[in-house]
C-alpha cells in the first residue's frame, strides 16, 4: 500500500414498484426551495457529519498544527492493525510528520466526497499559494473506526488541461465527442415543470452504458419507498454473505455489521460501493424498484428492467457462454424476468467465472440515456422538501461531488458516476453526471457518457473536458 495517492483527481468506480398514487410523493408549488448545505461552512470551517472518517480527519487536521509531533503511540492509537502491517508504525510518523511540513496548520478549503468509510477534501495552509494538497482518508465502519488507508497528492488548482481551459462550450462538446467512439453529452436546465431541455448536446437521447450510474434507479426505489413508508432512513442492514459484491469496499467490515439504510445509501452513491448496492438491491426488492423506473422519465423503461444488482450483471459478463449471455441481453422482459429468477440468482454472490465477454461491457449492461438520468435527478427533487425521502436522497447524491472546485458554486450538488474496465485502467465505459442547484434557480446538469467497444478511454482528457464545462456552466445566469 502507498502512502500516496495515484488518483489523478479522478472518482469513478466500477459498479452500480410504484402506485399511480406516487404522484402524491412529489412537491408541489411555486416558492423556491430552501436547500440545507449537506456541508456547510461556520466561520470558515466546514461542519462535517458525525462518523469514523470525519472524526480521524479532525485528529489529522490536529496533527498538523504547526510544533505538533506525531508520537508512535498516535500512530498506533488511529491506523488500524491492516495499515500497519504494510506501513510500519515508524513510516506512518514520518509520512503524518511530512504532511504538517507541506501544509502547517492545514484547514480544509474544500469538500470532495464525504461518506462513513472514505473521505476527500482539499487541504491548505492559510494563506498559502498552489499547490493544495489533495487528501484521502479511509477508516473501519465497525469496530474502533481506525483508518485503513490514508494518501495525498498535489494539487494545482484545476483538472483541466491548459489547453481546454479556454474552450467555449460548443468547443469543449465537440472535443468531448473525439474521447470515445460512442459517445453522448448533455449541458441542460431542468424546468420548473420537471422536464429536462438541452443548452448543448451531442447523441442526448441515445442509450448508452452507464456503469454505476445505474444506482441512480436504485436510489429511486430507496426514496420512493422511505415516502411511501415502506422503509426508513434509520432500518438496520447487517452484511451478510449472500451480497458480498465485488468490489465493495465494506466487504472488508464483519459479518453482521449493523448499516443504517442511509448510510448504505451514501455508500452506494458518495463512493459507489457495490455491497451497499446489493444490500439495498435486495431489501428494497427488484419488483419496487422496477416499477418506480416505469413512472420516472425513462423514454424505454424495459432497457433497465428487470434491474440487475451488481452480481447478477458480473454473471452476465462471466457466468455464461456468450451465446446464452447475448441470448438474455436481447430477450424480453419476460423471457430476462424468467432468466433472471431461474439462472442468475442461484448462483449467489459472483466472485469469478469462465468467461469474460469484454463486448458486454457496452452492449450487455445497464443502459440510459443523458436526457434520462437528467429526468431522473428531476424526478428525485421533486420529494417533499423536508421529507425523510427527499433527506436521504440529498446525502446519498450529494456525497461525492468527483471533483474539486465544484460545491462552491452551488448550493446543492448531485453526482453519479462510474466505470466498466477491461483490465486495470482500459476503460470501455466512463460515465459522469452532476445536478447542479442554487435555491430559487432552475438546476442545470452536465452528463458525459464516454463508451468504446474497443476500450482505451483516457479519463483524465474526460475529465479535463467536464471540468471545463463545469466551470461553463458555473458561469451561466
Amino acid at each position: 500500500m502507498d502512502t500516496t495517492a495515484r488518483f489523478g483527481f479522478i472518482f469513478v468506480a466500477i459498479m452500480c414498484a410504484a402506485p399511480a398514487a406516487a404522484r402524491g410523493l412529489y412537491a408541489n408549488g411555486f416558492d423556491p426551495p430552501f436547500i440545507e448545505p449537506l456541508f456547510p461552512q461556520v466561520d470558515g470551517e466546514f461542519q462535517l457529519p458525525s462518523g469514523a472518517t470525519s472524526d480521524q480527519l479532525a485528529w489529522l487536521l490536529s496533527e498538523l498544527a504547526a510544533g505538533e509531533t506525531t508520537t508512535i503511540a498516535e500512530v498506533n492509537e488511529h491506523f488500524d492493525a491492516s495499515w500497519l502491517s504494510q506501513i510500519p508504525a515508524a513510516q506512518t510518523q514520518t509520512f503524518v510528520n511530512s504532511l504538517r511540513t507541506s501544509f502547517p496548520d492545514a484547514v480544509v478549503t474544500d469538500v470532495v466526497g464525504v461518506t462513513p468509510v472514505r473521505i476527500t477534501v482539499v487541504i491548505d495552509s492559510p494563506g498559502s499559494p498552489p499547490p493544495s494538497g489533495f487528501l484521502s482518508i479511509g477508516a473501519r465502519y465497525s469496530g474502533a473506526r481506525k483508518i485503513v488507508q490514508l494518501g495525498s497528492s498535489n494539487y494545482g488548482g484545476s483538472v483541466q488541461y491548459p489547453e481546454d481551459r479556454t474552450l467555449t462550450m460548443t468547443q469543449a462538446a465537440d472535443k468531448f465527442v473525439t474521447l470515445s467512439a460512442s459517445p453522448a453529452l448533455l449541458v441542460g436546465r431542468i424546468g420548473s415543470n420537471g422536464q429536462c431541455s438541452a443548452i448543448v448536446d451531442r447523441n442526448a437521447t441515445q442509450l448508452r452504458a452507464t456503469a454505476s450510474i445505474f444506482k441512480t434507479w436504485i436510489l429511486a426505489g430507496v426514496g420512493r419507498a422511505i415516502a411511501a413508508g415502506l422503509v426508513s432512513a434509520e432500518d438496520p442492514i447487517a452484511l451478510v454473505a449472500t451480497e458480498l459484491a465485488p468490489g465493495g469496499t465494506i466487504n472488508s467490515e464483519p459479518l453482521g455489521t449493523v448499516f443504517p439504510l442511509g448510510d448504505l445509501a451514501t455508500l452506494m452513491m458518495g463512493i459507489s460501493d457495490n455491497t451497499a448496492t446489493d444490500l439495498l438491491h435486495e431489501v428494497i426488492g427488484r419488483d419496487h424498484i422496477d416499477g418506480v423506473i416505469g413512472n420516472i422519465g425513462l423514454a424505454n423503461p424495459d432497457v433497465l428492467r428487470p434491474i440487475l444488482g451488481i452480481s447478477e450483471q458480473f454473471h452476465v459478463f462471466r457466468s455464461f457462454d456468450l451465446p446464452t449471455a447475448q441470448s438474455f441481453v436481447n430477450g424480453t422482459e419476460a423471457f430476462q424476468q424468467q432468466f433472471v429468477e431461474e439462472e442468475i440468482v442461484p448462483l449467489g454472490p459472483q466472485t469469478t467465472g469462465p468467461y469474460f465477454h469484454v463486448d458486454l461491457l457496452t452492449s450487455g449492461t445497464w443502459r440510459a440515456s443523458p436526457m434520462d438520468i437528467c429526468q431522473a435527478f428531476a424526478s428525485l427533487r421533486r420529494l417533499p422538501p423536508g421529507s425523510e425521502a427527499l433527506q436521504t436522497v440529498d446525502a446519498a447524491f450529494g456525497a461525492g461531488a468527483a471533483q474539486p472546485d465544484v460545491r462552491q458554486d452551488w448550493d446543492r450538488v448531485w453526482y453519479k458516476g462510474g466505470s466498466l474496465a477491461a483490465s486495470v485502467d482500459d476503460f470501455h465505459v466512463l460515465t459522469h453526471a452532476w445536478m447542479l442547484e442554487n435555491a430559487g434557480g432552475d438546476p442545470y446538469v452536465v452528463i458525459a457518457m464516454s463508451n468504446d467497444s474497443g476500450g482505451g478511454i483516457n479519463p483524465f482528457f474526460v475529465q479535463s473536458i467536464t471540468g471545463r464545462l463545469l466551470e461553463l456552466v458555473s458561469k451561466l445566469p
